[in-house]
């Protein structure tokens, strides 16, 4: 009986040692969920909430590793946001979350989407079957565990995620431990929902705060090509690639231009920031901008080298598309159609994808803006290409309003030419018609007034002093229908081209000045010299360089002319008669025609073969003419595929006029005789 008894009192012992157990772990669950109702509300940040109920769930039971998993049904993608395997965290988890499909997880989404259960299972003697996805993966290989446990993260009656806990023993979860997790996991659903959509707020608020600010460089570089003090087309192609290469953050922006038969794009501005600024650019409409264009100047020979095919190219083909991307095989491709600048760009440049963005103005392509950092594989961002086409849109009408601004600033400036050269040809008219109308006036009132007294000899000579000034008045009137036949440097002229004898067309043009020149004419010319050219043409402009020289010297000086065969690469030429589309080894023949006259100063040296244009002081002096002459020698000589000017010249030391012709072989059998008449008209 007392043994009965005794194991009575240590069975009731042991039963009030386990209730008094069973209550000190329900008080101290109640404590953890109280800490845990009051921990979690305190932090919207996902990354603290999921490390907080990692240190809750390992004081309440044993956690060799955990899993926590979300899902997001506005994207429909899982994510795993927090990992730890074999109690050491999965690094970077919650700040750069796998997302995966649902499809990829179809256990995963089973269990926690359409059962909506808590899945325990006994791992040394479960079968595992289609529960191993739920074992592996970002928190390693967990089928060696002894216990495995799901939550799934209820918010009403939607499943947002599942926590996922294993222990290393069997049986490790029990039931009242599981309600108490539970009880947690409902908790932080909340948390985590309030911490989603923090999260959502704040990229709402950073959107906004970006499109401000997007907004912000947009009109500060919309107004900074619109609202432009100097209506300069190149200015405003260089603001464009500064404006698009700061809005883009890119290291590089180019503007090619397309050229006015659509054969080709040429490199006409670009702008380049160093690497290691592009994330601190600001804009600020009241701020300089601290970086400047490639220096113009600098780089004008390498940008005139930089050509891209367009007509027929794939530029052409993908121009239609609104924007494109120009990877590195594409630059490759294009190369080979360049010529050698534009291949050394496109290879040279680490283009990997530059974005092509149209410059159009209405339905007019004037080009084309890229944009890029060398050797990266970078796509622009939707609302980035957005405003890079809005700025092109801008840029196309800038410039466009620049070019029929320059196009009225230029008819303007002719029309003022015009005008100058209207009053020009009216003083000059008046001062050259009145000296030979006086004169014929005069001798002829002298021979009707005293036909009777005098003789023969006086009235010859009246009569050729009339003749000689009705050949002064013939001489201008030709001069001036000459200038107007010719017209501008655009208009075609009608020449008889071929061969021509330099010799014989000196000679008649010495013949014809001989009468009424006094300064004697040296020649240095070889007779074997025949030129490419007009025949009458090239003796006209003799005559007239010879007339000029005599005109501005004293009588007892002398004039040179002489020629030579020579190639065009050793003649030193003028910037503003250097042609780079003629062949530098051209066989030409070299003319030169000296003076010792009064000379030209400077300042009339740039103007001289303009209409009506004279030295400053000849309209005071004796020497008289149209001021047409050298105007009508260059436009003949252009038009013979030559040039003319002035190779030398200073006041009082004379001048020196200069030309060229192509040279050719002289005509088989030509007879001197028939060569005169025929090949020398009028």
């Amino acid at each position: 009986a007392e043994a009965r008894e005794f194991a009575e009192r240590i069975a009731l012992y042991i039963q009030n040692d386990q209730l008094r157990r069973r209550q000190i772990r329900s008080s101290d669950y109640l404590k953890q969920l109280q800490n845990i109702s009051t921990a979690f509300p305190t932090s919207v940040q996902l990354a603290t909430l999921v490390t907080t109920v990692h240190d809750f769930a390992s004081n309440m039971v044993d956690v060799s590793s955990m899993l926590i998993t979300l899902y997001d049904r506005d994207i429909k993608m899982i994510y795993e946001v927090f990992a730890t395997q074999n109690g050491r965290p999965v690094d970077n988890l919650p700040e750069n979350p796998h997302a995966i499909p649902p499809q990829d997880r179809p256990v995963w989404w089973r269990v926690t989407q359409e059962e909506k259960k808590t899945l325990l299972l006994d791992l040394t003697h479960h079968e595992l079957g289609d529960y191993d996805e739920l074992l592996i993966g970002t928190w390693g290989d967990q089928r060696k565990a002894g216990s495995f446990l799901l939550l799934p993260m209820k918010m009403f009656n939607r499943v947002i995620g599942s926590l996922c806990i294993t222990s290393i023993h069997p049986n490790a979860y029990q039931e009242e431990e599981i309600q108490v997790l539970e009880t947690m996991v409902q908790i932080v659903t909340v948390s985590i929902e309030n911490a989603k959509l923090y999260e959502r707020s704040r990229q709402t608020v950073h959107a906004a705060k970006q499109r401000e600010e997007l907004l912000a460089a947009m009109n500060s570089a919309l107004q900074t090509i619109s609202v432009s003090t100097v209506l300069d087309v190149n200015d405003i192609q260089h603001k464009f690639v500064e404006s698009a290469a700061k809005l883009a953050h890119t290291e590089m922006s180019i503007f090619f231009q397309c050229s006015a038969n659509s054969e080709h794009l040429s490199v006409q501005a670009a702008y380049e920031i160093p690497k290691a600024r592009i994330n601190d650019i600001e804009f600020d409409e009241h701020e300089q901008l601290s970086n400047q264009p490639l220096d113009q100047d600098k780089h004008e020979n390498l940008f005139e080298k930089i050509r891209l095919p367009f007509k027929g190219s794939t530029l052409e083909y993908l121009v239609v598309e609104g924007f494109f991307y120009l990877d590195d095989s594409m630059a490759e491709e294009l190369a080979k159609e360049c010529d050698e600048g534009g291949a050394i760009f496109l290879l040279e440049t680490g283009i990997k994808k530059m974005l092509m963005v149209p410059v159009l103005y209405q339905t007019e392509l004037i080009g084309i803006l890229g944009v890029h950092t060398p050797k990266q594989n970078r796509k622009f961002r939707p609302t980035e290409i957005g405003m890079l086409l809005a700025l092109s849109a801008q840029a196309a009408s800038a410039m466009r309003n620049a070019q029929l601004f320059e196009e009225i600033q230029e008819a303007y400036a002719e029309q003022q030419q015009l005008d100058k050269l209207k009053d020009e040809f009216l003083v000059t008219a008046s001062h050259e018609l009145r000296t030979p109308l006086s004169a014929i006036s005069g001798y002829s009132t002298l021979l009707k007034r005293q036909s009777s007294r005098i003789n023969p000899q006086q009235i010859m000579r009246f009569a050729g002093k009339i003749a000689s000034a009705t050949q002064q008045l013939t001489d201008l009137v030709n001069s001036m229908t000459e200038a107007t036949k010719i017209g501008t440097v655009d208009k075609k002229l009608d020449l008889q081209i071929g061969p021509v004898q330099l010799q014989a067309a000196e000679e008649m043009a010495v013949n014809l000045l001989s009468v009424n020149i006094e300064q004697k004419i040296m020649t240095q010319m070889e007779a074997d010299l025949w030129v490419k050219g007009d025949p009458l043409r090239v003796r006209q402009v003799i005559t007239n360089l010879l007339d000029n020289a005599a005109k501005y010297s004293l009588e007892d000086r002398r004039i040179e002319v002489i020629a030579r065969a020579t190639i065009l690469s050793k003649v030193d030429l003028p910037e503003d008669q250097f042609d780079v589309e003629v062949d530098p080894h051209l066989p030409i023949v070299l003319v030169q025609v000296h003076d010792e006259g009064e000379g030209i100063d400077y300042e009339d040296q740039q103007k001289i073969f303009e209409k009506f244009v004279r030295a400053t002081r000849s309209l005071t002096t004796p020497v008289r003419g149209s001021g047409l002459g050298l105007f009508i020698c260059r436009r003949y000589i252009e038009a013979m595929g030559g040039r003319l000017w002035l190779e030398q010249s200073a006041p009082g030391e004379g001048s020196v006029f200069t030309f060229y012709l192509q040279r050719m072989d002289a005509p088989i059998e030509v007879d001197k005789g028939e060569q005169d008449e025929s090949s020398l008209p009028g």
